[in-house]
């Protein structure tokens, strides 16, 4: 297969488990805690059977210590990312994900001495703004204000973005599954941290009727996101990793796709604001986002 199947498989398969997440907090668990502590307990029962597959290897104490934190933040960015969801459209709240990639350079250029031109500077700039303008409202004297949501997928951001800084770092040492398996695990931990909370603990046992399908659901969106990570793992095996980066960054176009589309058949799922002005200023924020992160990659 070509390798653009496999670069737009990762996108694709995002999308899907940002619209899956959106319908677990609107029609099964309203609470973002608790959809964080079952989905890192899930994470950490994959992480379990990974590690029993791969022998639990050791890498050494300060690569799994950093794996560990690196799983810690995986589960803690989705309490900010969950509540901009829960607030707001899939497809105006994920793209703001796209902040991402500026923190990991950012990171980057400070803790693992990379470079960054001044095309890279301009490029992220272009993202930053559109992403607070997309995310933003107009207010009285045409000033733009953004949206609560904005600042709370900012904080999840820096987080992911500090995650995959800290997996980067350990990759360089032992391979992708044996540095997942500890990940996992460390999100486990991160879980077992959020149901020691006694009123998010109480919470949970006593919906337990209730939320006993939803653990099959979490489960499948778990493995969505395990699959997303393989194809965008095999597709920068054949081209190099700015290509596939760059159509990763197409995810926002998908989302709108996904959006419209749920919304016009199956409002009683999902339904998202489709006015016309609303479209505009996502297509034209999608555009803009492209071109960003063209100047970044290339």
């Amino acid at each position: 297969m070509p390798w653009f199947v496999f670069a737009i498989a990762t996108p694709t398969f995002y999308s899907v488990v940002n619209f899956l997440e959106k319908y677990l907090l609107e029609k099964k668990i309203q609470d973002p805690l608790a959809l964080a502590a079952i989905a890192g307990l899930i994470s950490g029962l994959f992480g379990l059977t990974l590690g029993l597959i791969t022998g639990f290897k050791y890498i050494g104490l300060d690569s799994i210590v950093l794996l560990l934190f690196a799983g810690l933040l995986q589960v803690f960015y989705t309490i900010p990312y969950y509540i901009a969801l829960n607030s707001d459209d899939t497809s105006r709240v994920v793209p703001l994900m796209q902040f991402v990639p500026v923190f990991t350079l950012i990171l980057s250029v400070l803790f693992l001495n990379e470079s960054m031109a001044i095309k890279q500077i301009v490029g992220l700039s272009i993202v930053v703004i559109t992403g607070i303008f997309l995310s933003s409202d107009k207010i009285e004297g045409q000033i733009f204000r953004p949206r609560k949501a904005f600042w709370f997928m900012l904080l999840a951001a820096l987080m992911f973005g500090s995650s995959s800084i800290l997996f980067r770092f350990v990759s360089k040492e032992s391979s992708y599954w044996i540095n997942l398996s500890y990940q996992f695990m460390g999100m486990g931990i991160g879980s077992l941290i959020l149901i020691s909370i006694p009123k998010l603990r109480r919470k949970i046992i006593a919906q337990t009727t209730l939320l006993k399908p939803v653990f099959g659901l979490v489960a499948i969106v778990n493995g969505i996101v395990i699959l997303a990570q393989m194809t965008e793992a095999y597709a920068v095996t054949l081209v190099s990793v700015p290509y596939v980066n760059l159509i990763g960054s197409i995810q926002p176009i998908i989302l709108l796709i996904f959006g419209f589309t749920l919304t016009k058949w199956f409002p009683k799922i999902i339904k998202e604001d489709i006015s016309k002005t609303m479209i505009y200023k996502k297509i034209v924020s999608m555009i803009l986002i492209l071109v960003g992160f063209y100047l970044v990659y290339f």
